[in-house]
């Protein structure tokens, strides 16, 4: 029998991965399934990138957060002046490179896209989004059937175990087999504040003998005043966004949002000049 940690959208929260790591120590986990967006946003993107790199995983996948890496690396950055959230992405990814190493940086940018792996003869596979994207909204909870299928459509997997959502999710497809989201670590969102608000969420899988005895949704509260002050210590971009969702467990980096802050910290002819300088 084996305990398995799902570990999603830790969006360089290293509070709350602290906490969601000493909580499954606590309960004896035996591996971990990182699923992408371990990365931007938060202030400390290297100590969580080492914190999961000393666990091993048994399986690590790209979010679209790292992908955004892939296009920096890859010079795909063109005509980006009115999307306010590629400028977000540059700014943010920019941040980050001054804490993570060259060889971190393209490590995380070259990571898969999906995974199977076999754990106690159960097969599971292993994505940020779906199978074949990691990005897109095709996998929100409410989503039509039909999409919960295809994710599985292809493979023999048991099990499928995906992220990006930051929403928890536990469903079947059409023909009975499970689909299972553990929610966002570092930036857990809900309508519902009380279901977010100062919450790392991540999930335990126990397996033995081809079978999934439980899957077990945890929600680990953390010190979210301690997170805010690292973020400002460091000068985080976007910091009131990032601020106001961890207090409220509301998602705040909507087009709106990011608009006011692109122009209020002249981020577009940052975000020019960096791409321009190339220097990830």
């Amino acid at each position: 029998m084996k305990k398995i940690a799902l570990i999603a959208d830790v969006h360089g929260n290293y509070t709350a991965l602290q906490a969601v790591l000493a909580d499954a120590s606590r309960r004896k986990v035996d591996d971990y399934l990182v699923l992408g967006d371990i990365v931007n946003r938060g202030p400390a993107p290297e100590k969580c990138l080492h914190a999961l790199q000393a666990k091993h995983p048994a399986a690590w996948v790209i979010g679209n957060h790292e992908q955004v890496y892939q296009s920096l690396l890859q010079q795909k950055f063109q005509n980006f002046a009115d999307n306010e959230k590629a400028i977000l992405a540059i700014i943010t990814s920019e941040f980050d490179r001054r804490y993570l190493t060259h060889n971190e940086f393209s490590w995380l940018a070259n990571l898969p896209l999906c995974q199977e792996v076999t754990i106690e003869k159960l097969k599971l596979r292993i994505f940020h989004a779906t199978p074949t994207s990691c990005r897109g909204h095709l996998t929100v909870p409410t989503a039509p059937q039909a999409n919960f299928d295809e994710l599985l459509a292809a493979s023999t997997a048991q099990v499928a175990i995906y992220g990006h959502t930051h929403q928890v999710l536990l469903r079947q497809t059409s023909d009975g087999r499970l689909i299972i989201n553990p929610g966002s670590i570092g930036l857990a969102v809900s309508k519902q504040q009380s279901l977010a608000a100062a919450q790392a969420k991540y999930a335990i899988l126990t397996i033995a003998d081809r079978q999934l005895l439980d899957c077990q949704f945890l929600s680990v509260p953390y010190d979210v005043d301690s997170e805010i002050k690292l973020a400002e210590k460091r000068r985080v971009p976007f910091a009131r966004l990032y601020t106001f969702l961890l207090q409220t467990g509301t998602f705040t980096y909507t087009e709106t949002n990011v608009h006011k802050e692109n122009a209020a910290h002249n981020y577009r002819q940052t975000a020019q000049q960096l791409i321009a300088q190339n220097n990830w």
